[in-house]
């Protein structure tokens, strides 16, 4: 599912597209995802706003209006398991799995969800409250060691938990593990300080590194790192270290990736580089 990176850098990419155009007209193909309004309401609320800015929480983008009377409006996106945003001139075909379309002076903004389990709400009480964000400036290892202290939930999960921590999901907890040398299944209050310190470094590249990928995905029409899996390239080369990798050999030492349950999701493991 689209994590903090790939978040990040729809809003860094869409930005640039749309801030100051106006919503001309607006279709809801799928009512689920802006429920509780309905269709007809959604429409109303926005058709007519000026787009100003668009900024993460989380996983979810903030998306700043104005109403011609001065007024504003803030709408909030979540892209569930499977959504993405399109950019697409006025006349190009619809996506297959098209939710919701925003008309823009000329182009199209298209929210595309196969599932339908992302959402689009309105108002500040949609902001989710969450926990710290690792990309902040002020996000520091002590910051981390607190949110993981006094839990003895396997750390994989308390990372993909966010009120402990914001926009880290499956694929980049298991991927900064694996960096950071930790077996997912550890006690999270069992991390020593100095493995905490190297969590937290680990963490910070790993998600600013992703950003710049997924946003030069975007710009080349190219699919985002959830949307690869395992790919057989080497990290150097865009790849991922044990995400999806099931069965293929680490690139650091041979052996082969392990894949096992954790909370209902798949974790993922080299025995031979992440032990107690």
């Amino acid at each position: 599912m689209p994590e903090l990176p790939e978040v990040e850098a729809f809003g860094r990419w869409l930005l640039p597209q749309v801030r100051g155009r106006c919503v001309t007209d607006l279709e809801v193909l799928k009512p689920r995802l802006v429920r509780p309004l309905s269709p007809a309401q959604f429409r109303n609320a926005l058709e007519g706003c000026q787009i100003q800015d668009i900024r993460r929480q989380g996983k979810c983008l903030l998306w700043e209006l104005s109403r011609p009377s001065g007024e504003t409006e803030l709408m909030v996106s979540h892209l569930g398991m499977t959504g993405s945003w399109r950019v697409l001139p006025k006349e190009a075909p619809l996506p297959r799995h098209t939710a919701v379309v925003f008309g823009l002076e000329g182009l199209r903004v298209v929210l595309e969800d196969p599932r339908q389990l992302g959402h689009l709400r309105l108002g500040i009480l949609a902001v989710p409250t969450l926990g710290p964000e690792p990309l902040a400036p002020d996000f520091t290892p002590e910051m981390l060691g607190h949110a993981l202290v006094r839990s003895r939930t396997p750390i994989k999960v308390c990372l993909m938990d966010p009120a402990r921590l914001t926009g880290v999901g499956n694929l980049y907890a298991s991927e900064a593990l694996f960096l950071a040398g930790i077996d997912p299944a550890t006690p999270a209050c069992e991390l020593g300080s100095e493995a905490v310190v190297r969590l937290h470094g680990v963490l910070r590249k790993l998600l600013k590194g992703a950003v710049e990928q997924n946003l030069r995905a975007l710009r080349s029409d190219q699919p985002m790192l959830y949307q690869q899996g395992g790919l057989a390239d080497s990290p150097a080369e865009g790849g991922l270290w044990v995400y999806d990798r099931e069965g293929q050999p680490c690139h650091r030492c041979g052996t082969p990736i392990t894949r096992f349950q954790q909370s209902g999701r798949s974790t993922y493991q080299c025995p031979g580089c992440q032990k107690r």
